[in-house]
């Protein structure tokens, strides 16, 4: 019996020296991220988007260039404007790489899939988004910014600030968020985002200090009826010393 704590930690030991030796099988090399870099090249169309799973293997970027990479936590409700097809580059011999719990949230969202293909330690999976048709960027992709820890599509607006931007009709997706490390600082009051179609404010979105697990990306949509639209996004606060950034596009649904 005395021996028995001895053994146990000689066979753990075992099993972390078996994992540390399988780990380069398990990750996926520089052959691998540059054989699905030039199968993305050929297969993929103007509007496709990629995205990494798990979200930390951002080693994709090294090699991924001709689409544009998206390393979303939240599968099931991120935001792809204008993406009608995703491909999914998968980690699916990593550990704990969650890939079937990714494959359900793109399913949840009526998303489908049409084929799988591994390059080494690599799976490229194309999905159907069946998105919303979009109408209209209101502030493009120009710029990157990292909230809630995902590089998001938005652009930065100094506080206070606003956006203005004609477009037509339909379902108004705006999204906001302090950006870096000052969102989970305490301050006392939280920006204030408005929204203005033709002059009539139609909706309000705070943006308060994140407290996970409540998200810091915030979100709010907002219907404008069939036509052509003056569309303004204001943006204030009591503290001013926050890096804010927003993004806002209409679709047909």
């Amino acid at each position: 019996m005395r021996a028995l704590p001895f053994f146990s930690f000689v066979a753990l030991c075992a099993l972390a020296l078996l994992f540390d030796l399988t780990l380069p099988w398990r990750l996926p090399t520089d052959s691998d991220w540059a054989e699905v870099a030039a199968s993305l090249r050929v297969r993929a169309r103007p509007g496709d988007e990629v995205q990494v799973w798990p979200p930390w293997a951002e080693r994709v970027r090294l090699f991924v260039e001709s689409v544009p990479v998206r390393a979303e936590e939240d599968l099931r409700s991120a935001d792809y404007p204008g993406v009608e097809r995703l491909w999914l580059v998968g980690l699916f011999r990593s550990p704990r790489n969650g890939l079937d719990e990714a494959r359900e949230a793109l399913r949840a969202r009526g998303a489908t899939t049409t084929e799988r293909v591994r390059f080494g330690a690599l799976e490229l999976e194309e999905w159907d988004l069946h998105a919303p048709k979009l109408l209209a960027d209101l502030t493009g992709r120009r710029e990157e910014h990292e909230v809630d820890y995902v590089s998001r599509p938005c652009v930065s607006v100094r506080l206070p600030g606003r956006i203005g931007a004609r477009g037509p009709g339909g379902v108004l997706h705006v999204r906001a968020g302090v950006v870096g490390e000052r969102a989970y600082q305490m301050w006392r009051r939280p920006v204030r985002v408005e929204i203005r179609i033709d002059g009539v404010l139609l909706g309000e979105l705070p943006v308060p200090p994140t407290v996970p697990p409540e998200p810091g990306w915030r979100r709010i949509d907002v219907t404008a009826p069939p036509g052509d639209h003056s569309y303004d996004i204001a943006a204030s606060a009591p503290e001013t010393d926050r890096p804010f950034c927003v993004a806002a596009w209409v679709t047909d649904r």
